[in-house]
């Protein structure tokens, strides 16, 4: 851009924001060059915002001038999400701090992004709610940032991330136009794909969150023990018997020891921290049981709220504590399924060994996120050589393990070379056309999240179950039709022929169950088994799933969005695209953040964007489930064909209309 355009841009940008608010001075641009990780890049531009208003005009001026932009609120993301590579514009969101609305009838909070999460508990702890994702930043980190990371923290063990307590957005999308997504639309869940998408796919103005009444009793137990296997094996237990606790977090010997808190116990090598709500002392004893049983020693209770506080010390000074005692502390973040914990903290404890470096592992334990805080000197360039070596090594064991390369942080810069490593060409592809489609320009936030150059580093093998006969038949058929341009009805009927030109493709003979892992709570099951004959097969095991015995096929459920919860259930899906290629996203995790959110995408769409081949879904231990009400969606008939957005995402994963054609007969 000549000095001219930059001038002009300045100017015209400065009418809408005022001219204190933007700057491009040598000092404010470095300032805004980094976030918490340990990437850097210098903008070309600041700008600060005061007003909402603001956002849409500065994106519509800045795609008139091709500039890259960046989101920013308060910096603390770990993956390098918030650094502009290409010498842009960074937007700084942080002064929309506006609460705008408590609504404790329909229990909804009206926020900007700039609101601090721990602010925003601190108002509705006034009037008896509270927000539940507690990211570990919150003192600092802002709803924007949270949603655009799908953040998590110690209590989405029990009331999941971030993602599942947003209920609309109203969002900028990267041509500067405005658009309100909400849970109550019609077709795809557009809510859920903004989550996790670290600002590439627009910026987020106002969100509705969903807020809940803060318990009339929350107990916390804390638990010593000798060595951290045992540890681990007691969290598995605490799991599978069916008790979902509102936390349970581990910190290992070294944080204990950084942390020099009163609470130490002589000996004690790993601590865990559960909490329960509500007056079930039958639970609580069951904890202490299990504790005991893995030679747990040291145990407190207390439902006192200045004990409580007492007794997360270690917790949460675990990490400033770690940073005291070394220059750089390098948080990484992986997640496994929860039964191959112990397996993980054996191989990282290796790598760092084999690195020469020292970590304090912490992890929210009851879902299987591990942080291994590695400590080490940014100044020796050779320490922090090894350090981002073993934090490579760290993700590698989480993906051979079933895992995923974040668990809450996000990929950002630093994670883009781990995602060749998580994915295939095709599911990174995948995530490139979304892109696509919803930034045209690849003005928002490029560079993140997705690989720059595909395929030219080896995808680690994954224990993927393989594809039934049936499943393979499938595919195979659907990559066939694409080679010779037949069109395709999905259906989960027995049917055969064609219809208005267009032929049937039914998922009724993928009825296989695989993979019911009662420890870890999930189990892999084919789109063509009907909810009933799952739930009932669940039952026979001792299991339980939150669906109803109904005669609807899994599939059918998801392609209409028949029931609200069915995006929460689903951890994993295995799915086929119109040109025949297999996308598997998710996997056996309850956290998993690594590409975009977008299985929901196909919650709803009535099969216009792919076949279902499975899911993989979260079941229960009914012994201390709680009581459900299941709710049917409220707009699982409506049509969704003239939404442009939907239709650019259409266009762009099925260009030639071959998946369902009369949906969108324009295209």
């Amino acid at each position: 851009m000549s000095e001219e355009s930059r001038q002009s841009l300045t100017e015209k940008i400065a009418e809408i924001v005022g001219e204190n608010n933007v700057k491009n001075s040598q000092s404010d641009l470095l300032c805004y060059s980094y976030d918490a990780s340990l990437s850097a890049a210098l903008p070309s531009l600041v700008i600060h915002f005061s007003h909402t208003s603001q956002i849409s005009p500065t994106i519509k001026l800045l795609n008139e001038y091709k500039i890259p932009f960046t989101p920013r609120s308060a910096g603390t993301n770990l993956c390098g999400a918030a650094v502009n590579l290409k010498g842009g514009a960074v937007l700084n969101l942080a002064g929309l701090k506006k609460i705008r609305q408590i609504d404790t009838q329909n229990k909804i909070a009206l926020v900007e992004p700039g609101v601090v999460n721990s602010q925003l508990q601190e108002e509705l702890k006034k009037y008896g709610f509270f927000y539940a994702p507690d990211p570990a930043s919150q003192k600092v980190c802002t709803i924007g940032g949270n949603i655009a990371q799908n953040a998590g923290g110690p209590q989405c063990l029990k009331y999941g991330v971030t993602c599942d307590h947003v209920e609309k957005l109203e969002v900028v999308l990267p041509d500067g136009t405005e658009r309100i997504f909400s849970r109550k639309d019609p077709g795809p869940d557009m809510v859920s794909l903004f989550c996790q998408s670290e600002g590439t796919l627009g910026i987020i103005k106002h969100a509705w969150l969903k807020i809940l009444p803060i318990p009339s009793k929350i107990k916390t137990i804390t638990c010593f023990f000798e060595d951290i296997e045992n540890s681990m094996k007691a969290v598995s237990a605490v799991i599978s018997c069916g008790i979902v606790p509102r936390t349970l977090e581990e910190v290992d010997a070294l944080s204990i020891e950084a942390a020099g808190s009163s609470l130490t116990t002589a000996g004690a090598k790993a601590m865990l921290i559960a909490e329960l709500e509500g007056d079930s002392e039958e639970e609580a004893q069951k904890i202490e049981d299990i504790f005991k049983k893995f030679n747990g020693f040291s145990i407190q209770k207390t439902d006192d709220p200045e004990k409580r506080e007492e007794l997360w010390k270690i917790r949460k000074e675990s990490y400033p504590a770690l940073a005291r005692i070394g220059e750089n502390v390098m948080v990484e973040d992986g997640v496994v399924p929860r039964p191959n914990l112990p397996e993980a903290v054996k191989r990282i404890k290796k790598i760092l060994e084999e690195n020469r470096l020292r970590a304090g592992l912490v992890f929210h334990a009851g879902d299987g996120n591990i942080h291994p805080n590695i400590v080490f000197d940014q100044r020796d360039l050779e320490e922090t050589r090894r350090a981002k070596k073993a934090g490579e090594e760290i993700l590698k064991v989480c993906i051979e393990l079933g895992g995923d390369i974040s668990g809450e942080h996000g990929i950002g810069v630093e994670k883009r070379k781990a995602m060749n490593w998580r994915y295939d060409v095709e599911t990174l592809d995948f995530f490139s056309k979304i892109k696509k489609a919803m930034d045209e320009n690849n003005l928002a936030n490029p560079d993140k999240k997705i690989p720059v150059s595909l395929g030219q580093i080896e995808v680690l093998k994954k224990d993927f179950i393989d594809l039934s006969k049936e499943a393979q038949e499938i595919k195979n058929e659907i990559k066939l039709r694409k080679e010779k341009g037949i069109k395709t009805i999905i259906t989960s009927k027995n049917k055969m022929g064609d219809k208005n030109g267009a032929r049937y493709l039914s998922c009724a003979r993928l009825c296989g169950i695989f993979d019911l892992d009662k420890e870890n709570l999930t189990v892999t099951v084919e789109s063509g088994i009907t909810l009933k004959k799952l739930k009932q097969n669940l039952i026979k095991e001792g299991m339980d799933i939150s669906l109803p015995e109904d005669d609807i096929s899994l599939g059918a459920a998801a392609a209409l969005k028949k029931y609200d919860n069915l995006r929460y259930l689903t951890l994993g899906a295995d799915f086929i695209l119109s040109n025949g290629s297999l996308i598997r996203l998710g996997g056996k995790t309850i956290k998993s953040v690594s590409g975009y959110n977008a299985f929901p995408l196909l919650l709803g769409s009535k099969g216009v964007f792919a076949f279902i081949i499975s899911l993989t879904l979260r079941i229960k231990n009914p012994a201390f489930a709680k009581e459900e009400i299941i709710k049917c969606s409220q707009c699982a008939s409506s049509d969704f064909s003239k939404d442009p957005i939907l239709v650019k995402i259409k266009k762009t994963l099925d260009p030639q209309n071959l998946f369902n054609p009369s949906f969108f007969p324009n295209i």
